[in-house]
């Protein structure tokens, strides 16, 4: 099936749900149109805008937004919750009768990244990192799914009260943990996972120029290879076991970044405060490495709306203009929230193992 010439009929639902209990009470009215943004590079992950004619007044309330799809050759419906958000209208205009606005949205991490501890939270040694994360996001009242994990604080973590809101130190005990940053799905719930390796994965969604086509031609490729490192070298100075220290070489003959085609070292310091294990700092110098080689090349593709999680895996054949890749990694995308669902989506290259 052709994505343009599918008759695929596309509406969109706008849906109160309730702060606390997390129910959905009604469909909201008057909303014609907006736009949702999703960047794995953002803190908050999600965010948008929703044009209105008749303000949405939901109070201390979010709004969901669902993407509805019909196939009238097959009668096959689809439905999927794009995003739930806090919503604020700063300003509205009045046309005689008519209310005309927009309202900005926020995804629900917003409400972490505005928050701090009325006094400096001390985190003690042994305490199991994610589900220290887990606990301050519950209490914020949001609902969270965690994966499990045994990284424990080899020593006491302190978030002040001033510098450090509550997304901030949720971040950084995932990040000792091993995991990816808090992201949240398309009903509000925050999400805690490990971090995995892009080129150890499959990717999940084929985009081909066939019969199936779902994306416009006009693939826009960026590439700057101006300074990128090909050894990162990441310490731990206040680590369980002591000083730490690791580092991460890309040694790969095929690879014009490489030690060995560039015949010299570009090198990357970090630092972290404290690391569950050698294994782990070991494992956060790799990923490093390679998120700061993979964001030397970019795809940028317009497409119809699919079930697409940034961070997921993807593969791009476009035959009419000879390209091939299955490792790339979505990292941000815009949604038109208007029939036709198109969508704009950004990928990033990353080397494969």
């Amino acid at each position: 099936m052709n994505w343009f010439s599918s008759g695929r009929v596309d509406t969109f639902r706008f849906v109160r749900v309730r702060w606390g209990t997390w129910t959905e009470t009604e469909e909201l009215e008057g909303i014609i149109g907006g736009t949702l943004e999703r960047n794995d590079s953002t803190a908050i992950k999600a965010s948008g805008s929703l044009d209105y004619i008749l303000e949405p007044a939901l109070g201390s309330d979010l709004v969901r937004v669902y993407s509805d799809s019909y196939y009238p050759p097959t009668g096959e419906r689809t439905s999927i919750a794009q995003g739930t958000y806090l919503a604020s209208t700063p300003s509205s205009t009045y046309r005689g009768a008519i209310e005309e606005g927009t309202a900005d949205l926020y995804g629900v991490l917003h409400v972490l990244a505005e928050d701090s501890f009325a006094e400096p939270l001390v985190v003690p040694a042994g305490t199991r990192a994610v589900d220290k994360a887990a606990e301050i996001v519950r209490e914020a009242g949001l609902p969270v799914v965690a994966s499990e994990s045994p990284a424990t604080l080899g020593s006491p973590a302190v978030f002040d009260d001033k510098d450090t809101s509550k997304l901030d130190a949720v971040n950084w005990l995932l990040d000792f943990a091993g995991f990816a940053s808090a992201g949240c799905d398309g009903y509000g719930t925050v999400l805690m996972q490990p971090y995995q390796d892009p080129s150890l994965r499959l990717p999940v969604l084929a985009l081909e120029d066939d019969g199936a086509c779902i994306f416009r031609s006009g693939v826009v490729r960026e590439y700057d290879t101006f300074d990128v490192p090909n050894v990162v070298v990441v310490v731990c100075s206040n680590a369980q076991a002591g000083s730490m220290t690791a580092k991460a070489v890309n040694d790969d003959p095929q690879s014009a970044f490489s030690t060995v085609a560039r015949g010299r070292e570009i090198v990357r310091k970090e630092t972290v405060s404290d690391i569950a294990s050698q294994e782990a700092l070991q494992a956060k110098a790799e990923a490093l490495l390679a998120a700061k080689t993979s964001m030397i090349e970019g795809v940028e593709i317009t497409h119809a709306v699919v079930p697409l999680e940034m961070g997921d895996v993807c593969s791009l054949t476009y035959r009419k203009a000879g390209v091939h890749r299955d490792d790339l990694v979505a990292v941000r995308q815009s949604l038109k929230l208007k029939p036709g669902m198109e969508c704009t989506t950004r990928f990033r290259r990353f080397p494969r193992s």
